[in-house]
C-alpha cells in the first residue's frame, strides 16, 4: 500500500469506526482494511523508530499466520485424544507439554525439553532472520545460496505474500479478484485466531484446562461454566 494524502472515495466500502483522518491514509488497498485505526497506528505522520505503517501491515499478516497455526495446534491434540484417534498419553493440553516448568507434565520427546527448546529457538531465529532480510530487500533470498533452493525462494516482490511453490503450494488465487478474496479471508481468520489464542491463554490461567475441555464444560452447564464464573476458578481452584 502507498500511504499518501489522497482522499479515496470509500462510501461503498464496509467501514468500522472510520474517521476522516484514518481514511486519509487507509485507502482500501490493504487486505482487511475497514478504516479502523482509532489509535492512528498506521498514520504515516505518526510513524517512528522501526514502527512504520508498512511494517505494521506486514507484522499483522505474519502474526495472523502464526496464530492460525497455533490455534489449530492447541486444539488438535486435545480434540483428537478425546475422539480416541491418538493415545491419551499424547493428548495433552497445549500448556502442559512445553518447557514451562510449573505446568509441564513431563512429556517425553526425543530429547529433553530444554534442549528441544534451544534447538527450536535457533531454527526459528534463522527463519525469522531470513524473513526480515526479505522484508528489507524483497527478492534477496533468491540470490543468496540456500541448498540449491534459491529459485523457489525469490518471492514475488511482496514479502507479505511471497508465493511460489513453497508458499502457494496449490497455486491459489489465479486471478487478481480471487487473490484479493483469499487475502481478505486470510486476515479475517487470522484476526479471529489471534483473539482465540488470547482466550486460550486466559482460560488456561483461570481454569487450568485446555480449550476443548473448556468448551465441553460450557456446553454441559453454561450457567456454571462461563467467562464470569471462570474468574472465580483461577488455576482450576474453586
Amino acid at each position: 500500500m502507498t500511504w499518501n494524502d489522497r482522499q479515496v472515495d470509500r462510501s461503498k466500502d464496509t467501514l468500522y469506526f472510520a474517521t476522516e483522518q484514518s481514511l486519509s491514509y487507509l485507502d482500501g488497498s490493504l487486505a482487511g482494511d475497514f478504516g479502523f485505526d482509532p489509535l492512528g497506528l498506521s498514520d504515516p505522520e505518526g510513524a517512528g523508530a522501526f514502527i512504520s505503517p508498512k511494517w505494521l501491515a506486514h507484522s499483522e499478516i505474519v502474526h495472523c499466520r502464526f496464530a492460525m497455526l497455533g490455534a489449530a495446534g492447541c486444539i488438535a491434540p486435545e480434540a483428537l485424544g478425546k475422539m480416541g484417534v491418538i493415545p491419551q498419553s499424547t493428548a495433552i493440553p497445549w500448556f502442559k507439554n512445553g518447557v514451562v516448568g510449573p505446568s509441564s507434565v513431563g512429556f517425553e520427546y526425543w530429547t529433553d525439553l530444554y534442549t528441544l527448546f534451544s534447538v527450536m529457538m535457533v531454527l526459528m531465529g534463522f527463519a525469522e532472520l531470513r524473513r526480515l532480510q526479505d522484508y528489507r530487500n524483497p527478492g534477496s533470498m533468491g540470490k543468496q545460496y540456500f541448498l540449491g533452493l534459491e529459485s523457489v525462494l525469490g518471492g514475488s516482490g511482496d514479502p507479505s505474500y511471497p508465493g511460489g511453490p513453497f508458499f502457494n503450494l496449490f497455486n491459489l488465487g489465479k486471478t487478481p479478484e480471487a487473490m484479493k478474496d483469499l487475502k481478505l479471508k486470510e486476515v479475517k481468520n487470522g484476526r479471529l485466531a489471534m483473539i482465540a489464542m488470547l482466550g486460550f491463554f486466559l482460560q488456561a490461567i483461570l481454569t487450568g484446562e485446555g480449550p476443548v475441555q473448556n468448551l465441553q464444560d460450557h456446553l454441559s452447564d453454561p450457567v456454571a461454566n462461563n467467562i464470569l464464573t471462570n474468574f472465580g476458578r483461577v488455576g482450576g481452584s474453586i
